[in-house]
């Protein structure tokens, strides 16, 4: 019989360390697969066929002077038109699910694999499902993530915002999540979280 093949899905705000914590765990536990929803956007923008439907939506405008996707035009629409939000989410979501499908079931077939993680930051707000066993959250507090956009983005008080109310709240997201790993203080201690959860699943750690 195959090891169990252990499916978590991770979320969090904008800012509040999912992609850190995602390598925590891969160098916890090098075995684990990582779907980053935010890569298969990125990947997705480079593809013809994504590309044609958003420029008959969006028009000219769209599009740099180098023929790429102007992302700042895109991020005004996307915050000050619903409808532009939703024909967004309707080109990007299924994509991203059937992405993610794939490479679960690459990751199943494959039983060095024990730890599947879906990277995705809707998760909750989309209600994205590959059959996952538990919802793990990394959160910090609404101050700490103005602070580090603001550090790490340079982005000016009304860009931060924009953004933060455009997502779930992080207190919404407690109270959907299984597993909550708290990043406010140094990265030794998300790690130590990290390294909990791990063994919390019986893995094997080197």
């Amino acid at each position: 019989m195959s090891p169990e093949l252990h499916v978590i899905g991770l979320t969090g705000g904008i800012a509040t360390g999912k992609s850190t914590c995602c390598q925590l765990l891969q160098e916890i536990f090098p075995e684990t697969v990582l779907f980053d929803a935010d890569a298969c956007v990125k990947t997705l923008y480079a593809k013809e066929d994504v590309v044609s439907e958003l420029k008959a939506y969006f028009g000219q405008s769209l599009l740099l002077p180098g023929g790429g996707i102007d992302k700042a035009y895109l991020r005004q629409r996307v915050f000050s038109e619903t409808s532009a939000k939703a024909f967004l989410e309707r080109v990007f979501h299924p994509r991203v699910h059937e992405e993610c499908l794939a490479l679960l079931s690459q990751a199943a077939r494959n039983h060095s694999s024990r730890l599947f993680v879906a990277d995705v930051p809707l998760l909750f707000e989309i209600g994205f499902d590959v059959g996952q066993s538990a919802n793990l959250l990394v959160a910090t507090s609404r101050k700490t993530q103005v602070d580090r956009l603001k550090n790490r983005n340079a982005w000016n008080d009304n860009t931060v915002e924009a953004m933060l109310s455009s997502q779930m709240q992080i207190d919404a997201k407690l109270a959907l999540a299984d597993v909550v790993f708290w990043n406010e203080g140094p990265l030794e201690i998300l790690r130590a979280q990290c390294r909990r959860f791990i063994q919390s699943l019986d893995l094997p750690l080197s």
